[in-house]
């Protein structure tokens, strides 16, 4: 694979012909198609006759004959059958592979199933976008490394897209090969039995999942049912009358010590699973932090924490079987308890997550050595940052998928969360997509260069080697620069709404990272505002207006604080007024950013509803409005500290008249949230996970002497 044939997957075997020739499309130009399958063919068939018209401004005629390889100056789809002109032995294709051979007479496309030969379309779409009318001679083997090559969407954090940006994101998977699809919802569908879960969240009705269903299998996508059945269910235990199913009462996990959870589940599964085709369901059942703490604890000390666990599991298999389907869940807490995973049934596909890069995954090797049935789930890597970790995303792809091979995975799923409301445009995850789908269809081989030319010509419309690709991994560089970058987040993020005054980035950060970042948001504000695509040009230039204005507001706090600490008194008149002018300079600038922020909230607005329902917009917009309120109580707070210096008194440099009112941002929400699951289960009883990421946070010590 070269620059000079930038295709996304890149094919598994390219072979070139003479680079003097072409295959030339002109106004007498057919696409043909044999008799034998003109049904099964017609779809793509006028896909591709669709972006044909696009790329070169030539229609392309559809005709259908029995000796569709008969004549010259055409495009041939056949399907089952190797052609003539590629001599093609189909046994190493499998159901998804497919042949394509370009002469000067010809162009020839044929696969053993309709699944290849849709993805060959695929390829011939984006060679018609890359090279216009004259294609390059060319033969290419294609077919997957991996036969599931999936994406996770989280639906569940405050957006749930419009039915519109559902089958955009559909058509885009489907062009990048993937044939595997989930909405992660914990209450973001219309249950008929409960309507009252999903209440003012704008949910995913039936009808949206039917429609979805069948526009996915349209385009040889295996839409499959994802409901949080164990924990995560803060939004469903805060409704009173659920509330007797609350594990301890953190509101979070069902407890598996009450029937009524199960006969709340299988109404849920009833309303649910009908909707879809596909005989999987995710039941996810990760991060069960509270299991056995409260009405269960009796259970688990009698079978222990994880066979209460497998308990449950199993409870879920029984009732997903009713409806024919087998399920899938997230292996985090079973690989708490090794000794257990034996005792799975078989049918029960494991899927291992891990988000952050790292030289080796240990838990895919752990499972193919069980021989267990698993997949690899990287993420995106754009959630809990202004901007995706992209280098950290490319790395955790890369090296999880190649360990998953190495151990026998069948699949990867690529998860693509939205932490904290969801507030990051959907559209910056499509360098991660182009990543996941490189790699899952091509193999962990494929290098950075391959995919970056590719994706700048098929996905953000420009020539290979444009800035606006290069702008990508500088700005995802930046956001993950020393003092900024954090395992699962960016500082970039609580950069935003962190207090102007008293933020805890303010001491934390360094401004050298800063100053970086600002530069890294600008140069790519430059870049992405010639993209050719009106939706990625507005999404991506308001993350990089968003970027820099993150990093110039903690620049101004900074400064600020450090003019309050170093303003004499003593003071004489000369000095006292130059730091009268300089504390008049720094509230102008604090009042500047602030109206900022007004105008930024209303692209945030603007932004969510070109993609997103309404519902769960006003999590973000409340925290905006949050710090707008901030905003005005520390001008309020510096106007008077400047007349008590203008007054020869000495200004509070250190904040101590200075009150916050308990002002949170983001993950420190979660922190209150975890300390609190501490308080009320106590330290001896929270998973080694939280443990961990208490120790982190530097307050295991003072929770355990407690």
């Amino acid at each position: 694979m070269t620059v000079r044939f930038p295709l996304l997957p890149p094919p598994r075997q390219l072979e070139f012909g003479p680079a003097d020739s072409a295959w030339t499309l002109d106004w007498d130009s057919e696409l043909v198609l044999p008799a034998s399958a003109v049904d099964r063919l017609q779809s793509p068939a006028r896909q591709l006759q669709a972006t044909v018209q696009e790329a070169t401004g030539l229609p392309l005629p559809i005709r259908v004959t029995l000796a569709p390889h008969d004549g010259a100056n055409r495009i041939v789809l056949s399907l089952g059958t190797a052609s003539p002109d590629v001599g093609a032995n189909f046994d190493e294709l499998g159901p998804e592979g497919y042949v394509l051979h370009i002469d000067t007479q010809r162009v020839t496309l044929t696969a053993p199933r309709e699944a290849g030969l849709f993805y060959g379309v695929q390829t011939l779409r984006q060679l018609f976008r890359a090279f216009g009318r004259r294609l390059p001679l060319l033969t290419i083997r294609d077919w997957p490394v991996l036969p599931n090559r999936g994406v996770m969407l989280d639906v569940s954090r405050g957006k749930v897209p419009t039915r519109e940006t559902l089958f955009r994101l559909v058509d885009l998977l489907a062009s990048l090969k993937y044939n595997h699809f989930q909405l992660y919802i914990e209450h973001t569908f219309l249950f008929s039995h409960h309507p009252e879960i999903s209440a003012g969240s704008d949910p995913l009705t039936p009808d949206d999942v039917l429609a979805l269903d069948r526009y996915c299998r349209e385009r040889h996508i295996e839409l499959v049912p994802n409901l949080q059945s164990f924990g995560h269910q803060r939004r469903l235990l805060s409704l009173p009358q659920y509330a007797h199913l609350d594990e301890v009462g953190w509101r979070w996990s069902l407890t598996p010590a009450r029937e009524e959870t199960y006969q709340l589940l299988d109404e849920l599964y009833a309303d649910f699973l009908p909707n879809f085709t596909s005989s999987w369901l995710n039941v996810d059942c990760d991060e069960t932090w509270d299991l056995g703490t409260g009405q269960s604890k009796p259970l688990a000390q009698e079978l222990g924490k994880g066979r209460l666990y497998l308990r449950h599991i199993l409870r879920l298999r029984e009732f997903a079987a009713r409806y024919g389907r087998h399920i899938m869940i997230w292996a985090d807490i079973l690989l708490h308890y090794p000794e257990l995973v034996s005792e799975l049934p078989d049918d029960i596909l494991l899927l291992d997550w891990h988000y952050e890069a790292q030289e080796h995954y240990p838990t895919a090797t752990l499972l193919g050595s069980l021989g267990r049935r698993f997949w690899v789930c990287p993420g995106t890597s754009s959630w809990n940052t202004l901007f995706p970790r992209i280098a950290n995303a490319l790395a955790n792809i890369r090296t999880f998928v190649r360990d998953g091979l190495t151990a026998g995975a069948s699949g990867m799923l690529l998860t693509d969360w939205g932490d904290y409301g969801h507030y990051q445009p959907l559209s910056l995850s499509l360098y991660p997509y182009a990543v996941g789908a490189a790699i899952s269809w091509s193999g962990p081989d494929v290098a950075q260069d391959t995919i970056d030319a590719a994706f700048a010509i098929q996905l953000f419309g420009r020539p290979a080697g444009d800035p606006s690709v290069r702008a990508l991994h500088t700005l995802g560089s930046a956001v993950t620069a020393p003092t900024l970058g954090q395992p699962n987040r960016s500082n970039s993020a609580l950069a935003l709404f962190d207090e102007p005054l008293a933020g805890r980035l303010i001491e934390v950060v360094d401004p050298a990272a800063l100053a970086q970042l600002r530069e890294a948001a600008l140069t790519a504000l430059a870049s992405w505002s010639m993209l050719p695509d009106p939706l990625y040009r507005l999404d991506y230039t308001f993350a990089a207006r968003l970027v820099a204005f993150a990093a110039e507001k903690l620049q101004a706090s900074q400064e600020l604080r450090a003019l309050l600490r170093q303003l004499p008194h003593p003071a004489d008149p000369a000095a006292r007024a130059d730091g009268l002018t300089a504390l008049d300079r720094a509230i102008a600038r604090l009042g500047t950013h602030r109206a900022r922020l007004a105008a930024l909230r209303d692209e945030f607005a603007a932004c969510w509803l070109r993609h997103a329902r309404r519902g769960g917009m006003d999590q973000t917009l409340n925290r905006f409005a949050a710090l707008d309120q901030r905003y005005q109580d520390a001008l309020n707070w510096l106007r008077a500290q400047r007349g008590r210096y203008a007054a020869g008194e000495p200004v509070d440099a250190e904040l101590n008249s200075y009150a916050t009112g308990g002002y949170r941002a983001l993950w420190e929400e979660g922190l209150a949230d975890i300390l609190q699951l501490a308080r009320l289960v106590g330290v001896e009883e929270l998973p080694p996970d939280i443990r961990h990421y208490l120790e982190h946070a530097g307050l295991l010590g003072g929770l355990s002497s407690a």
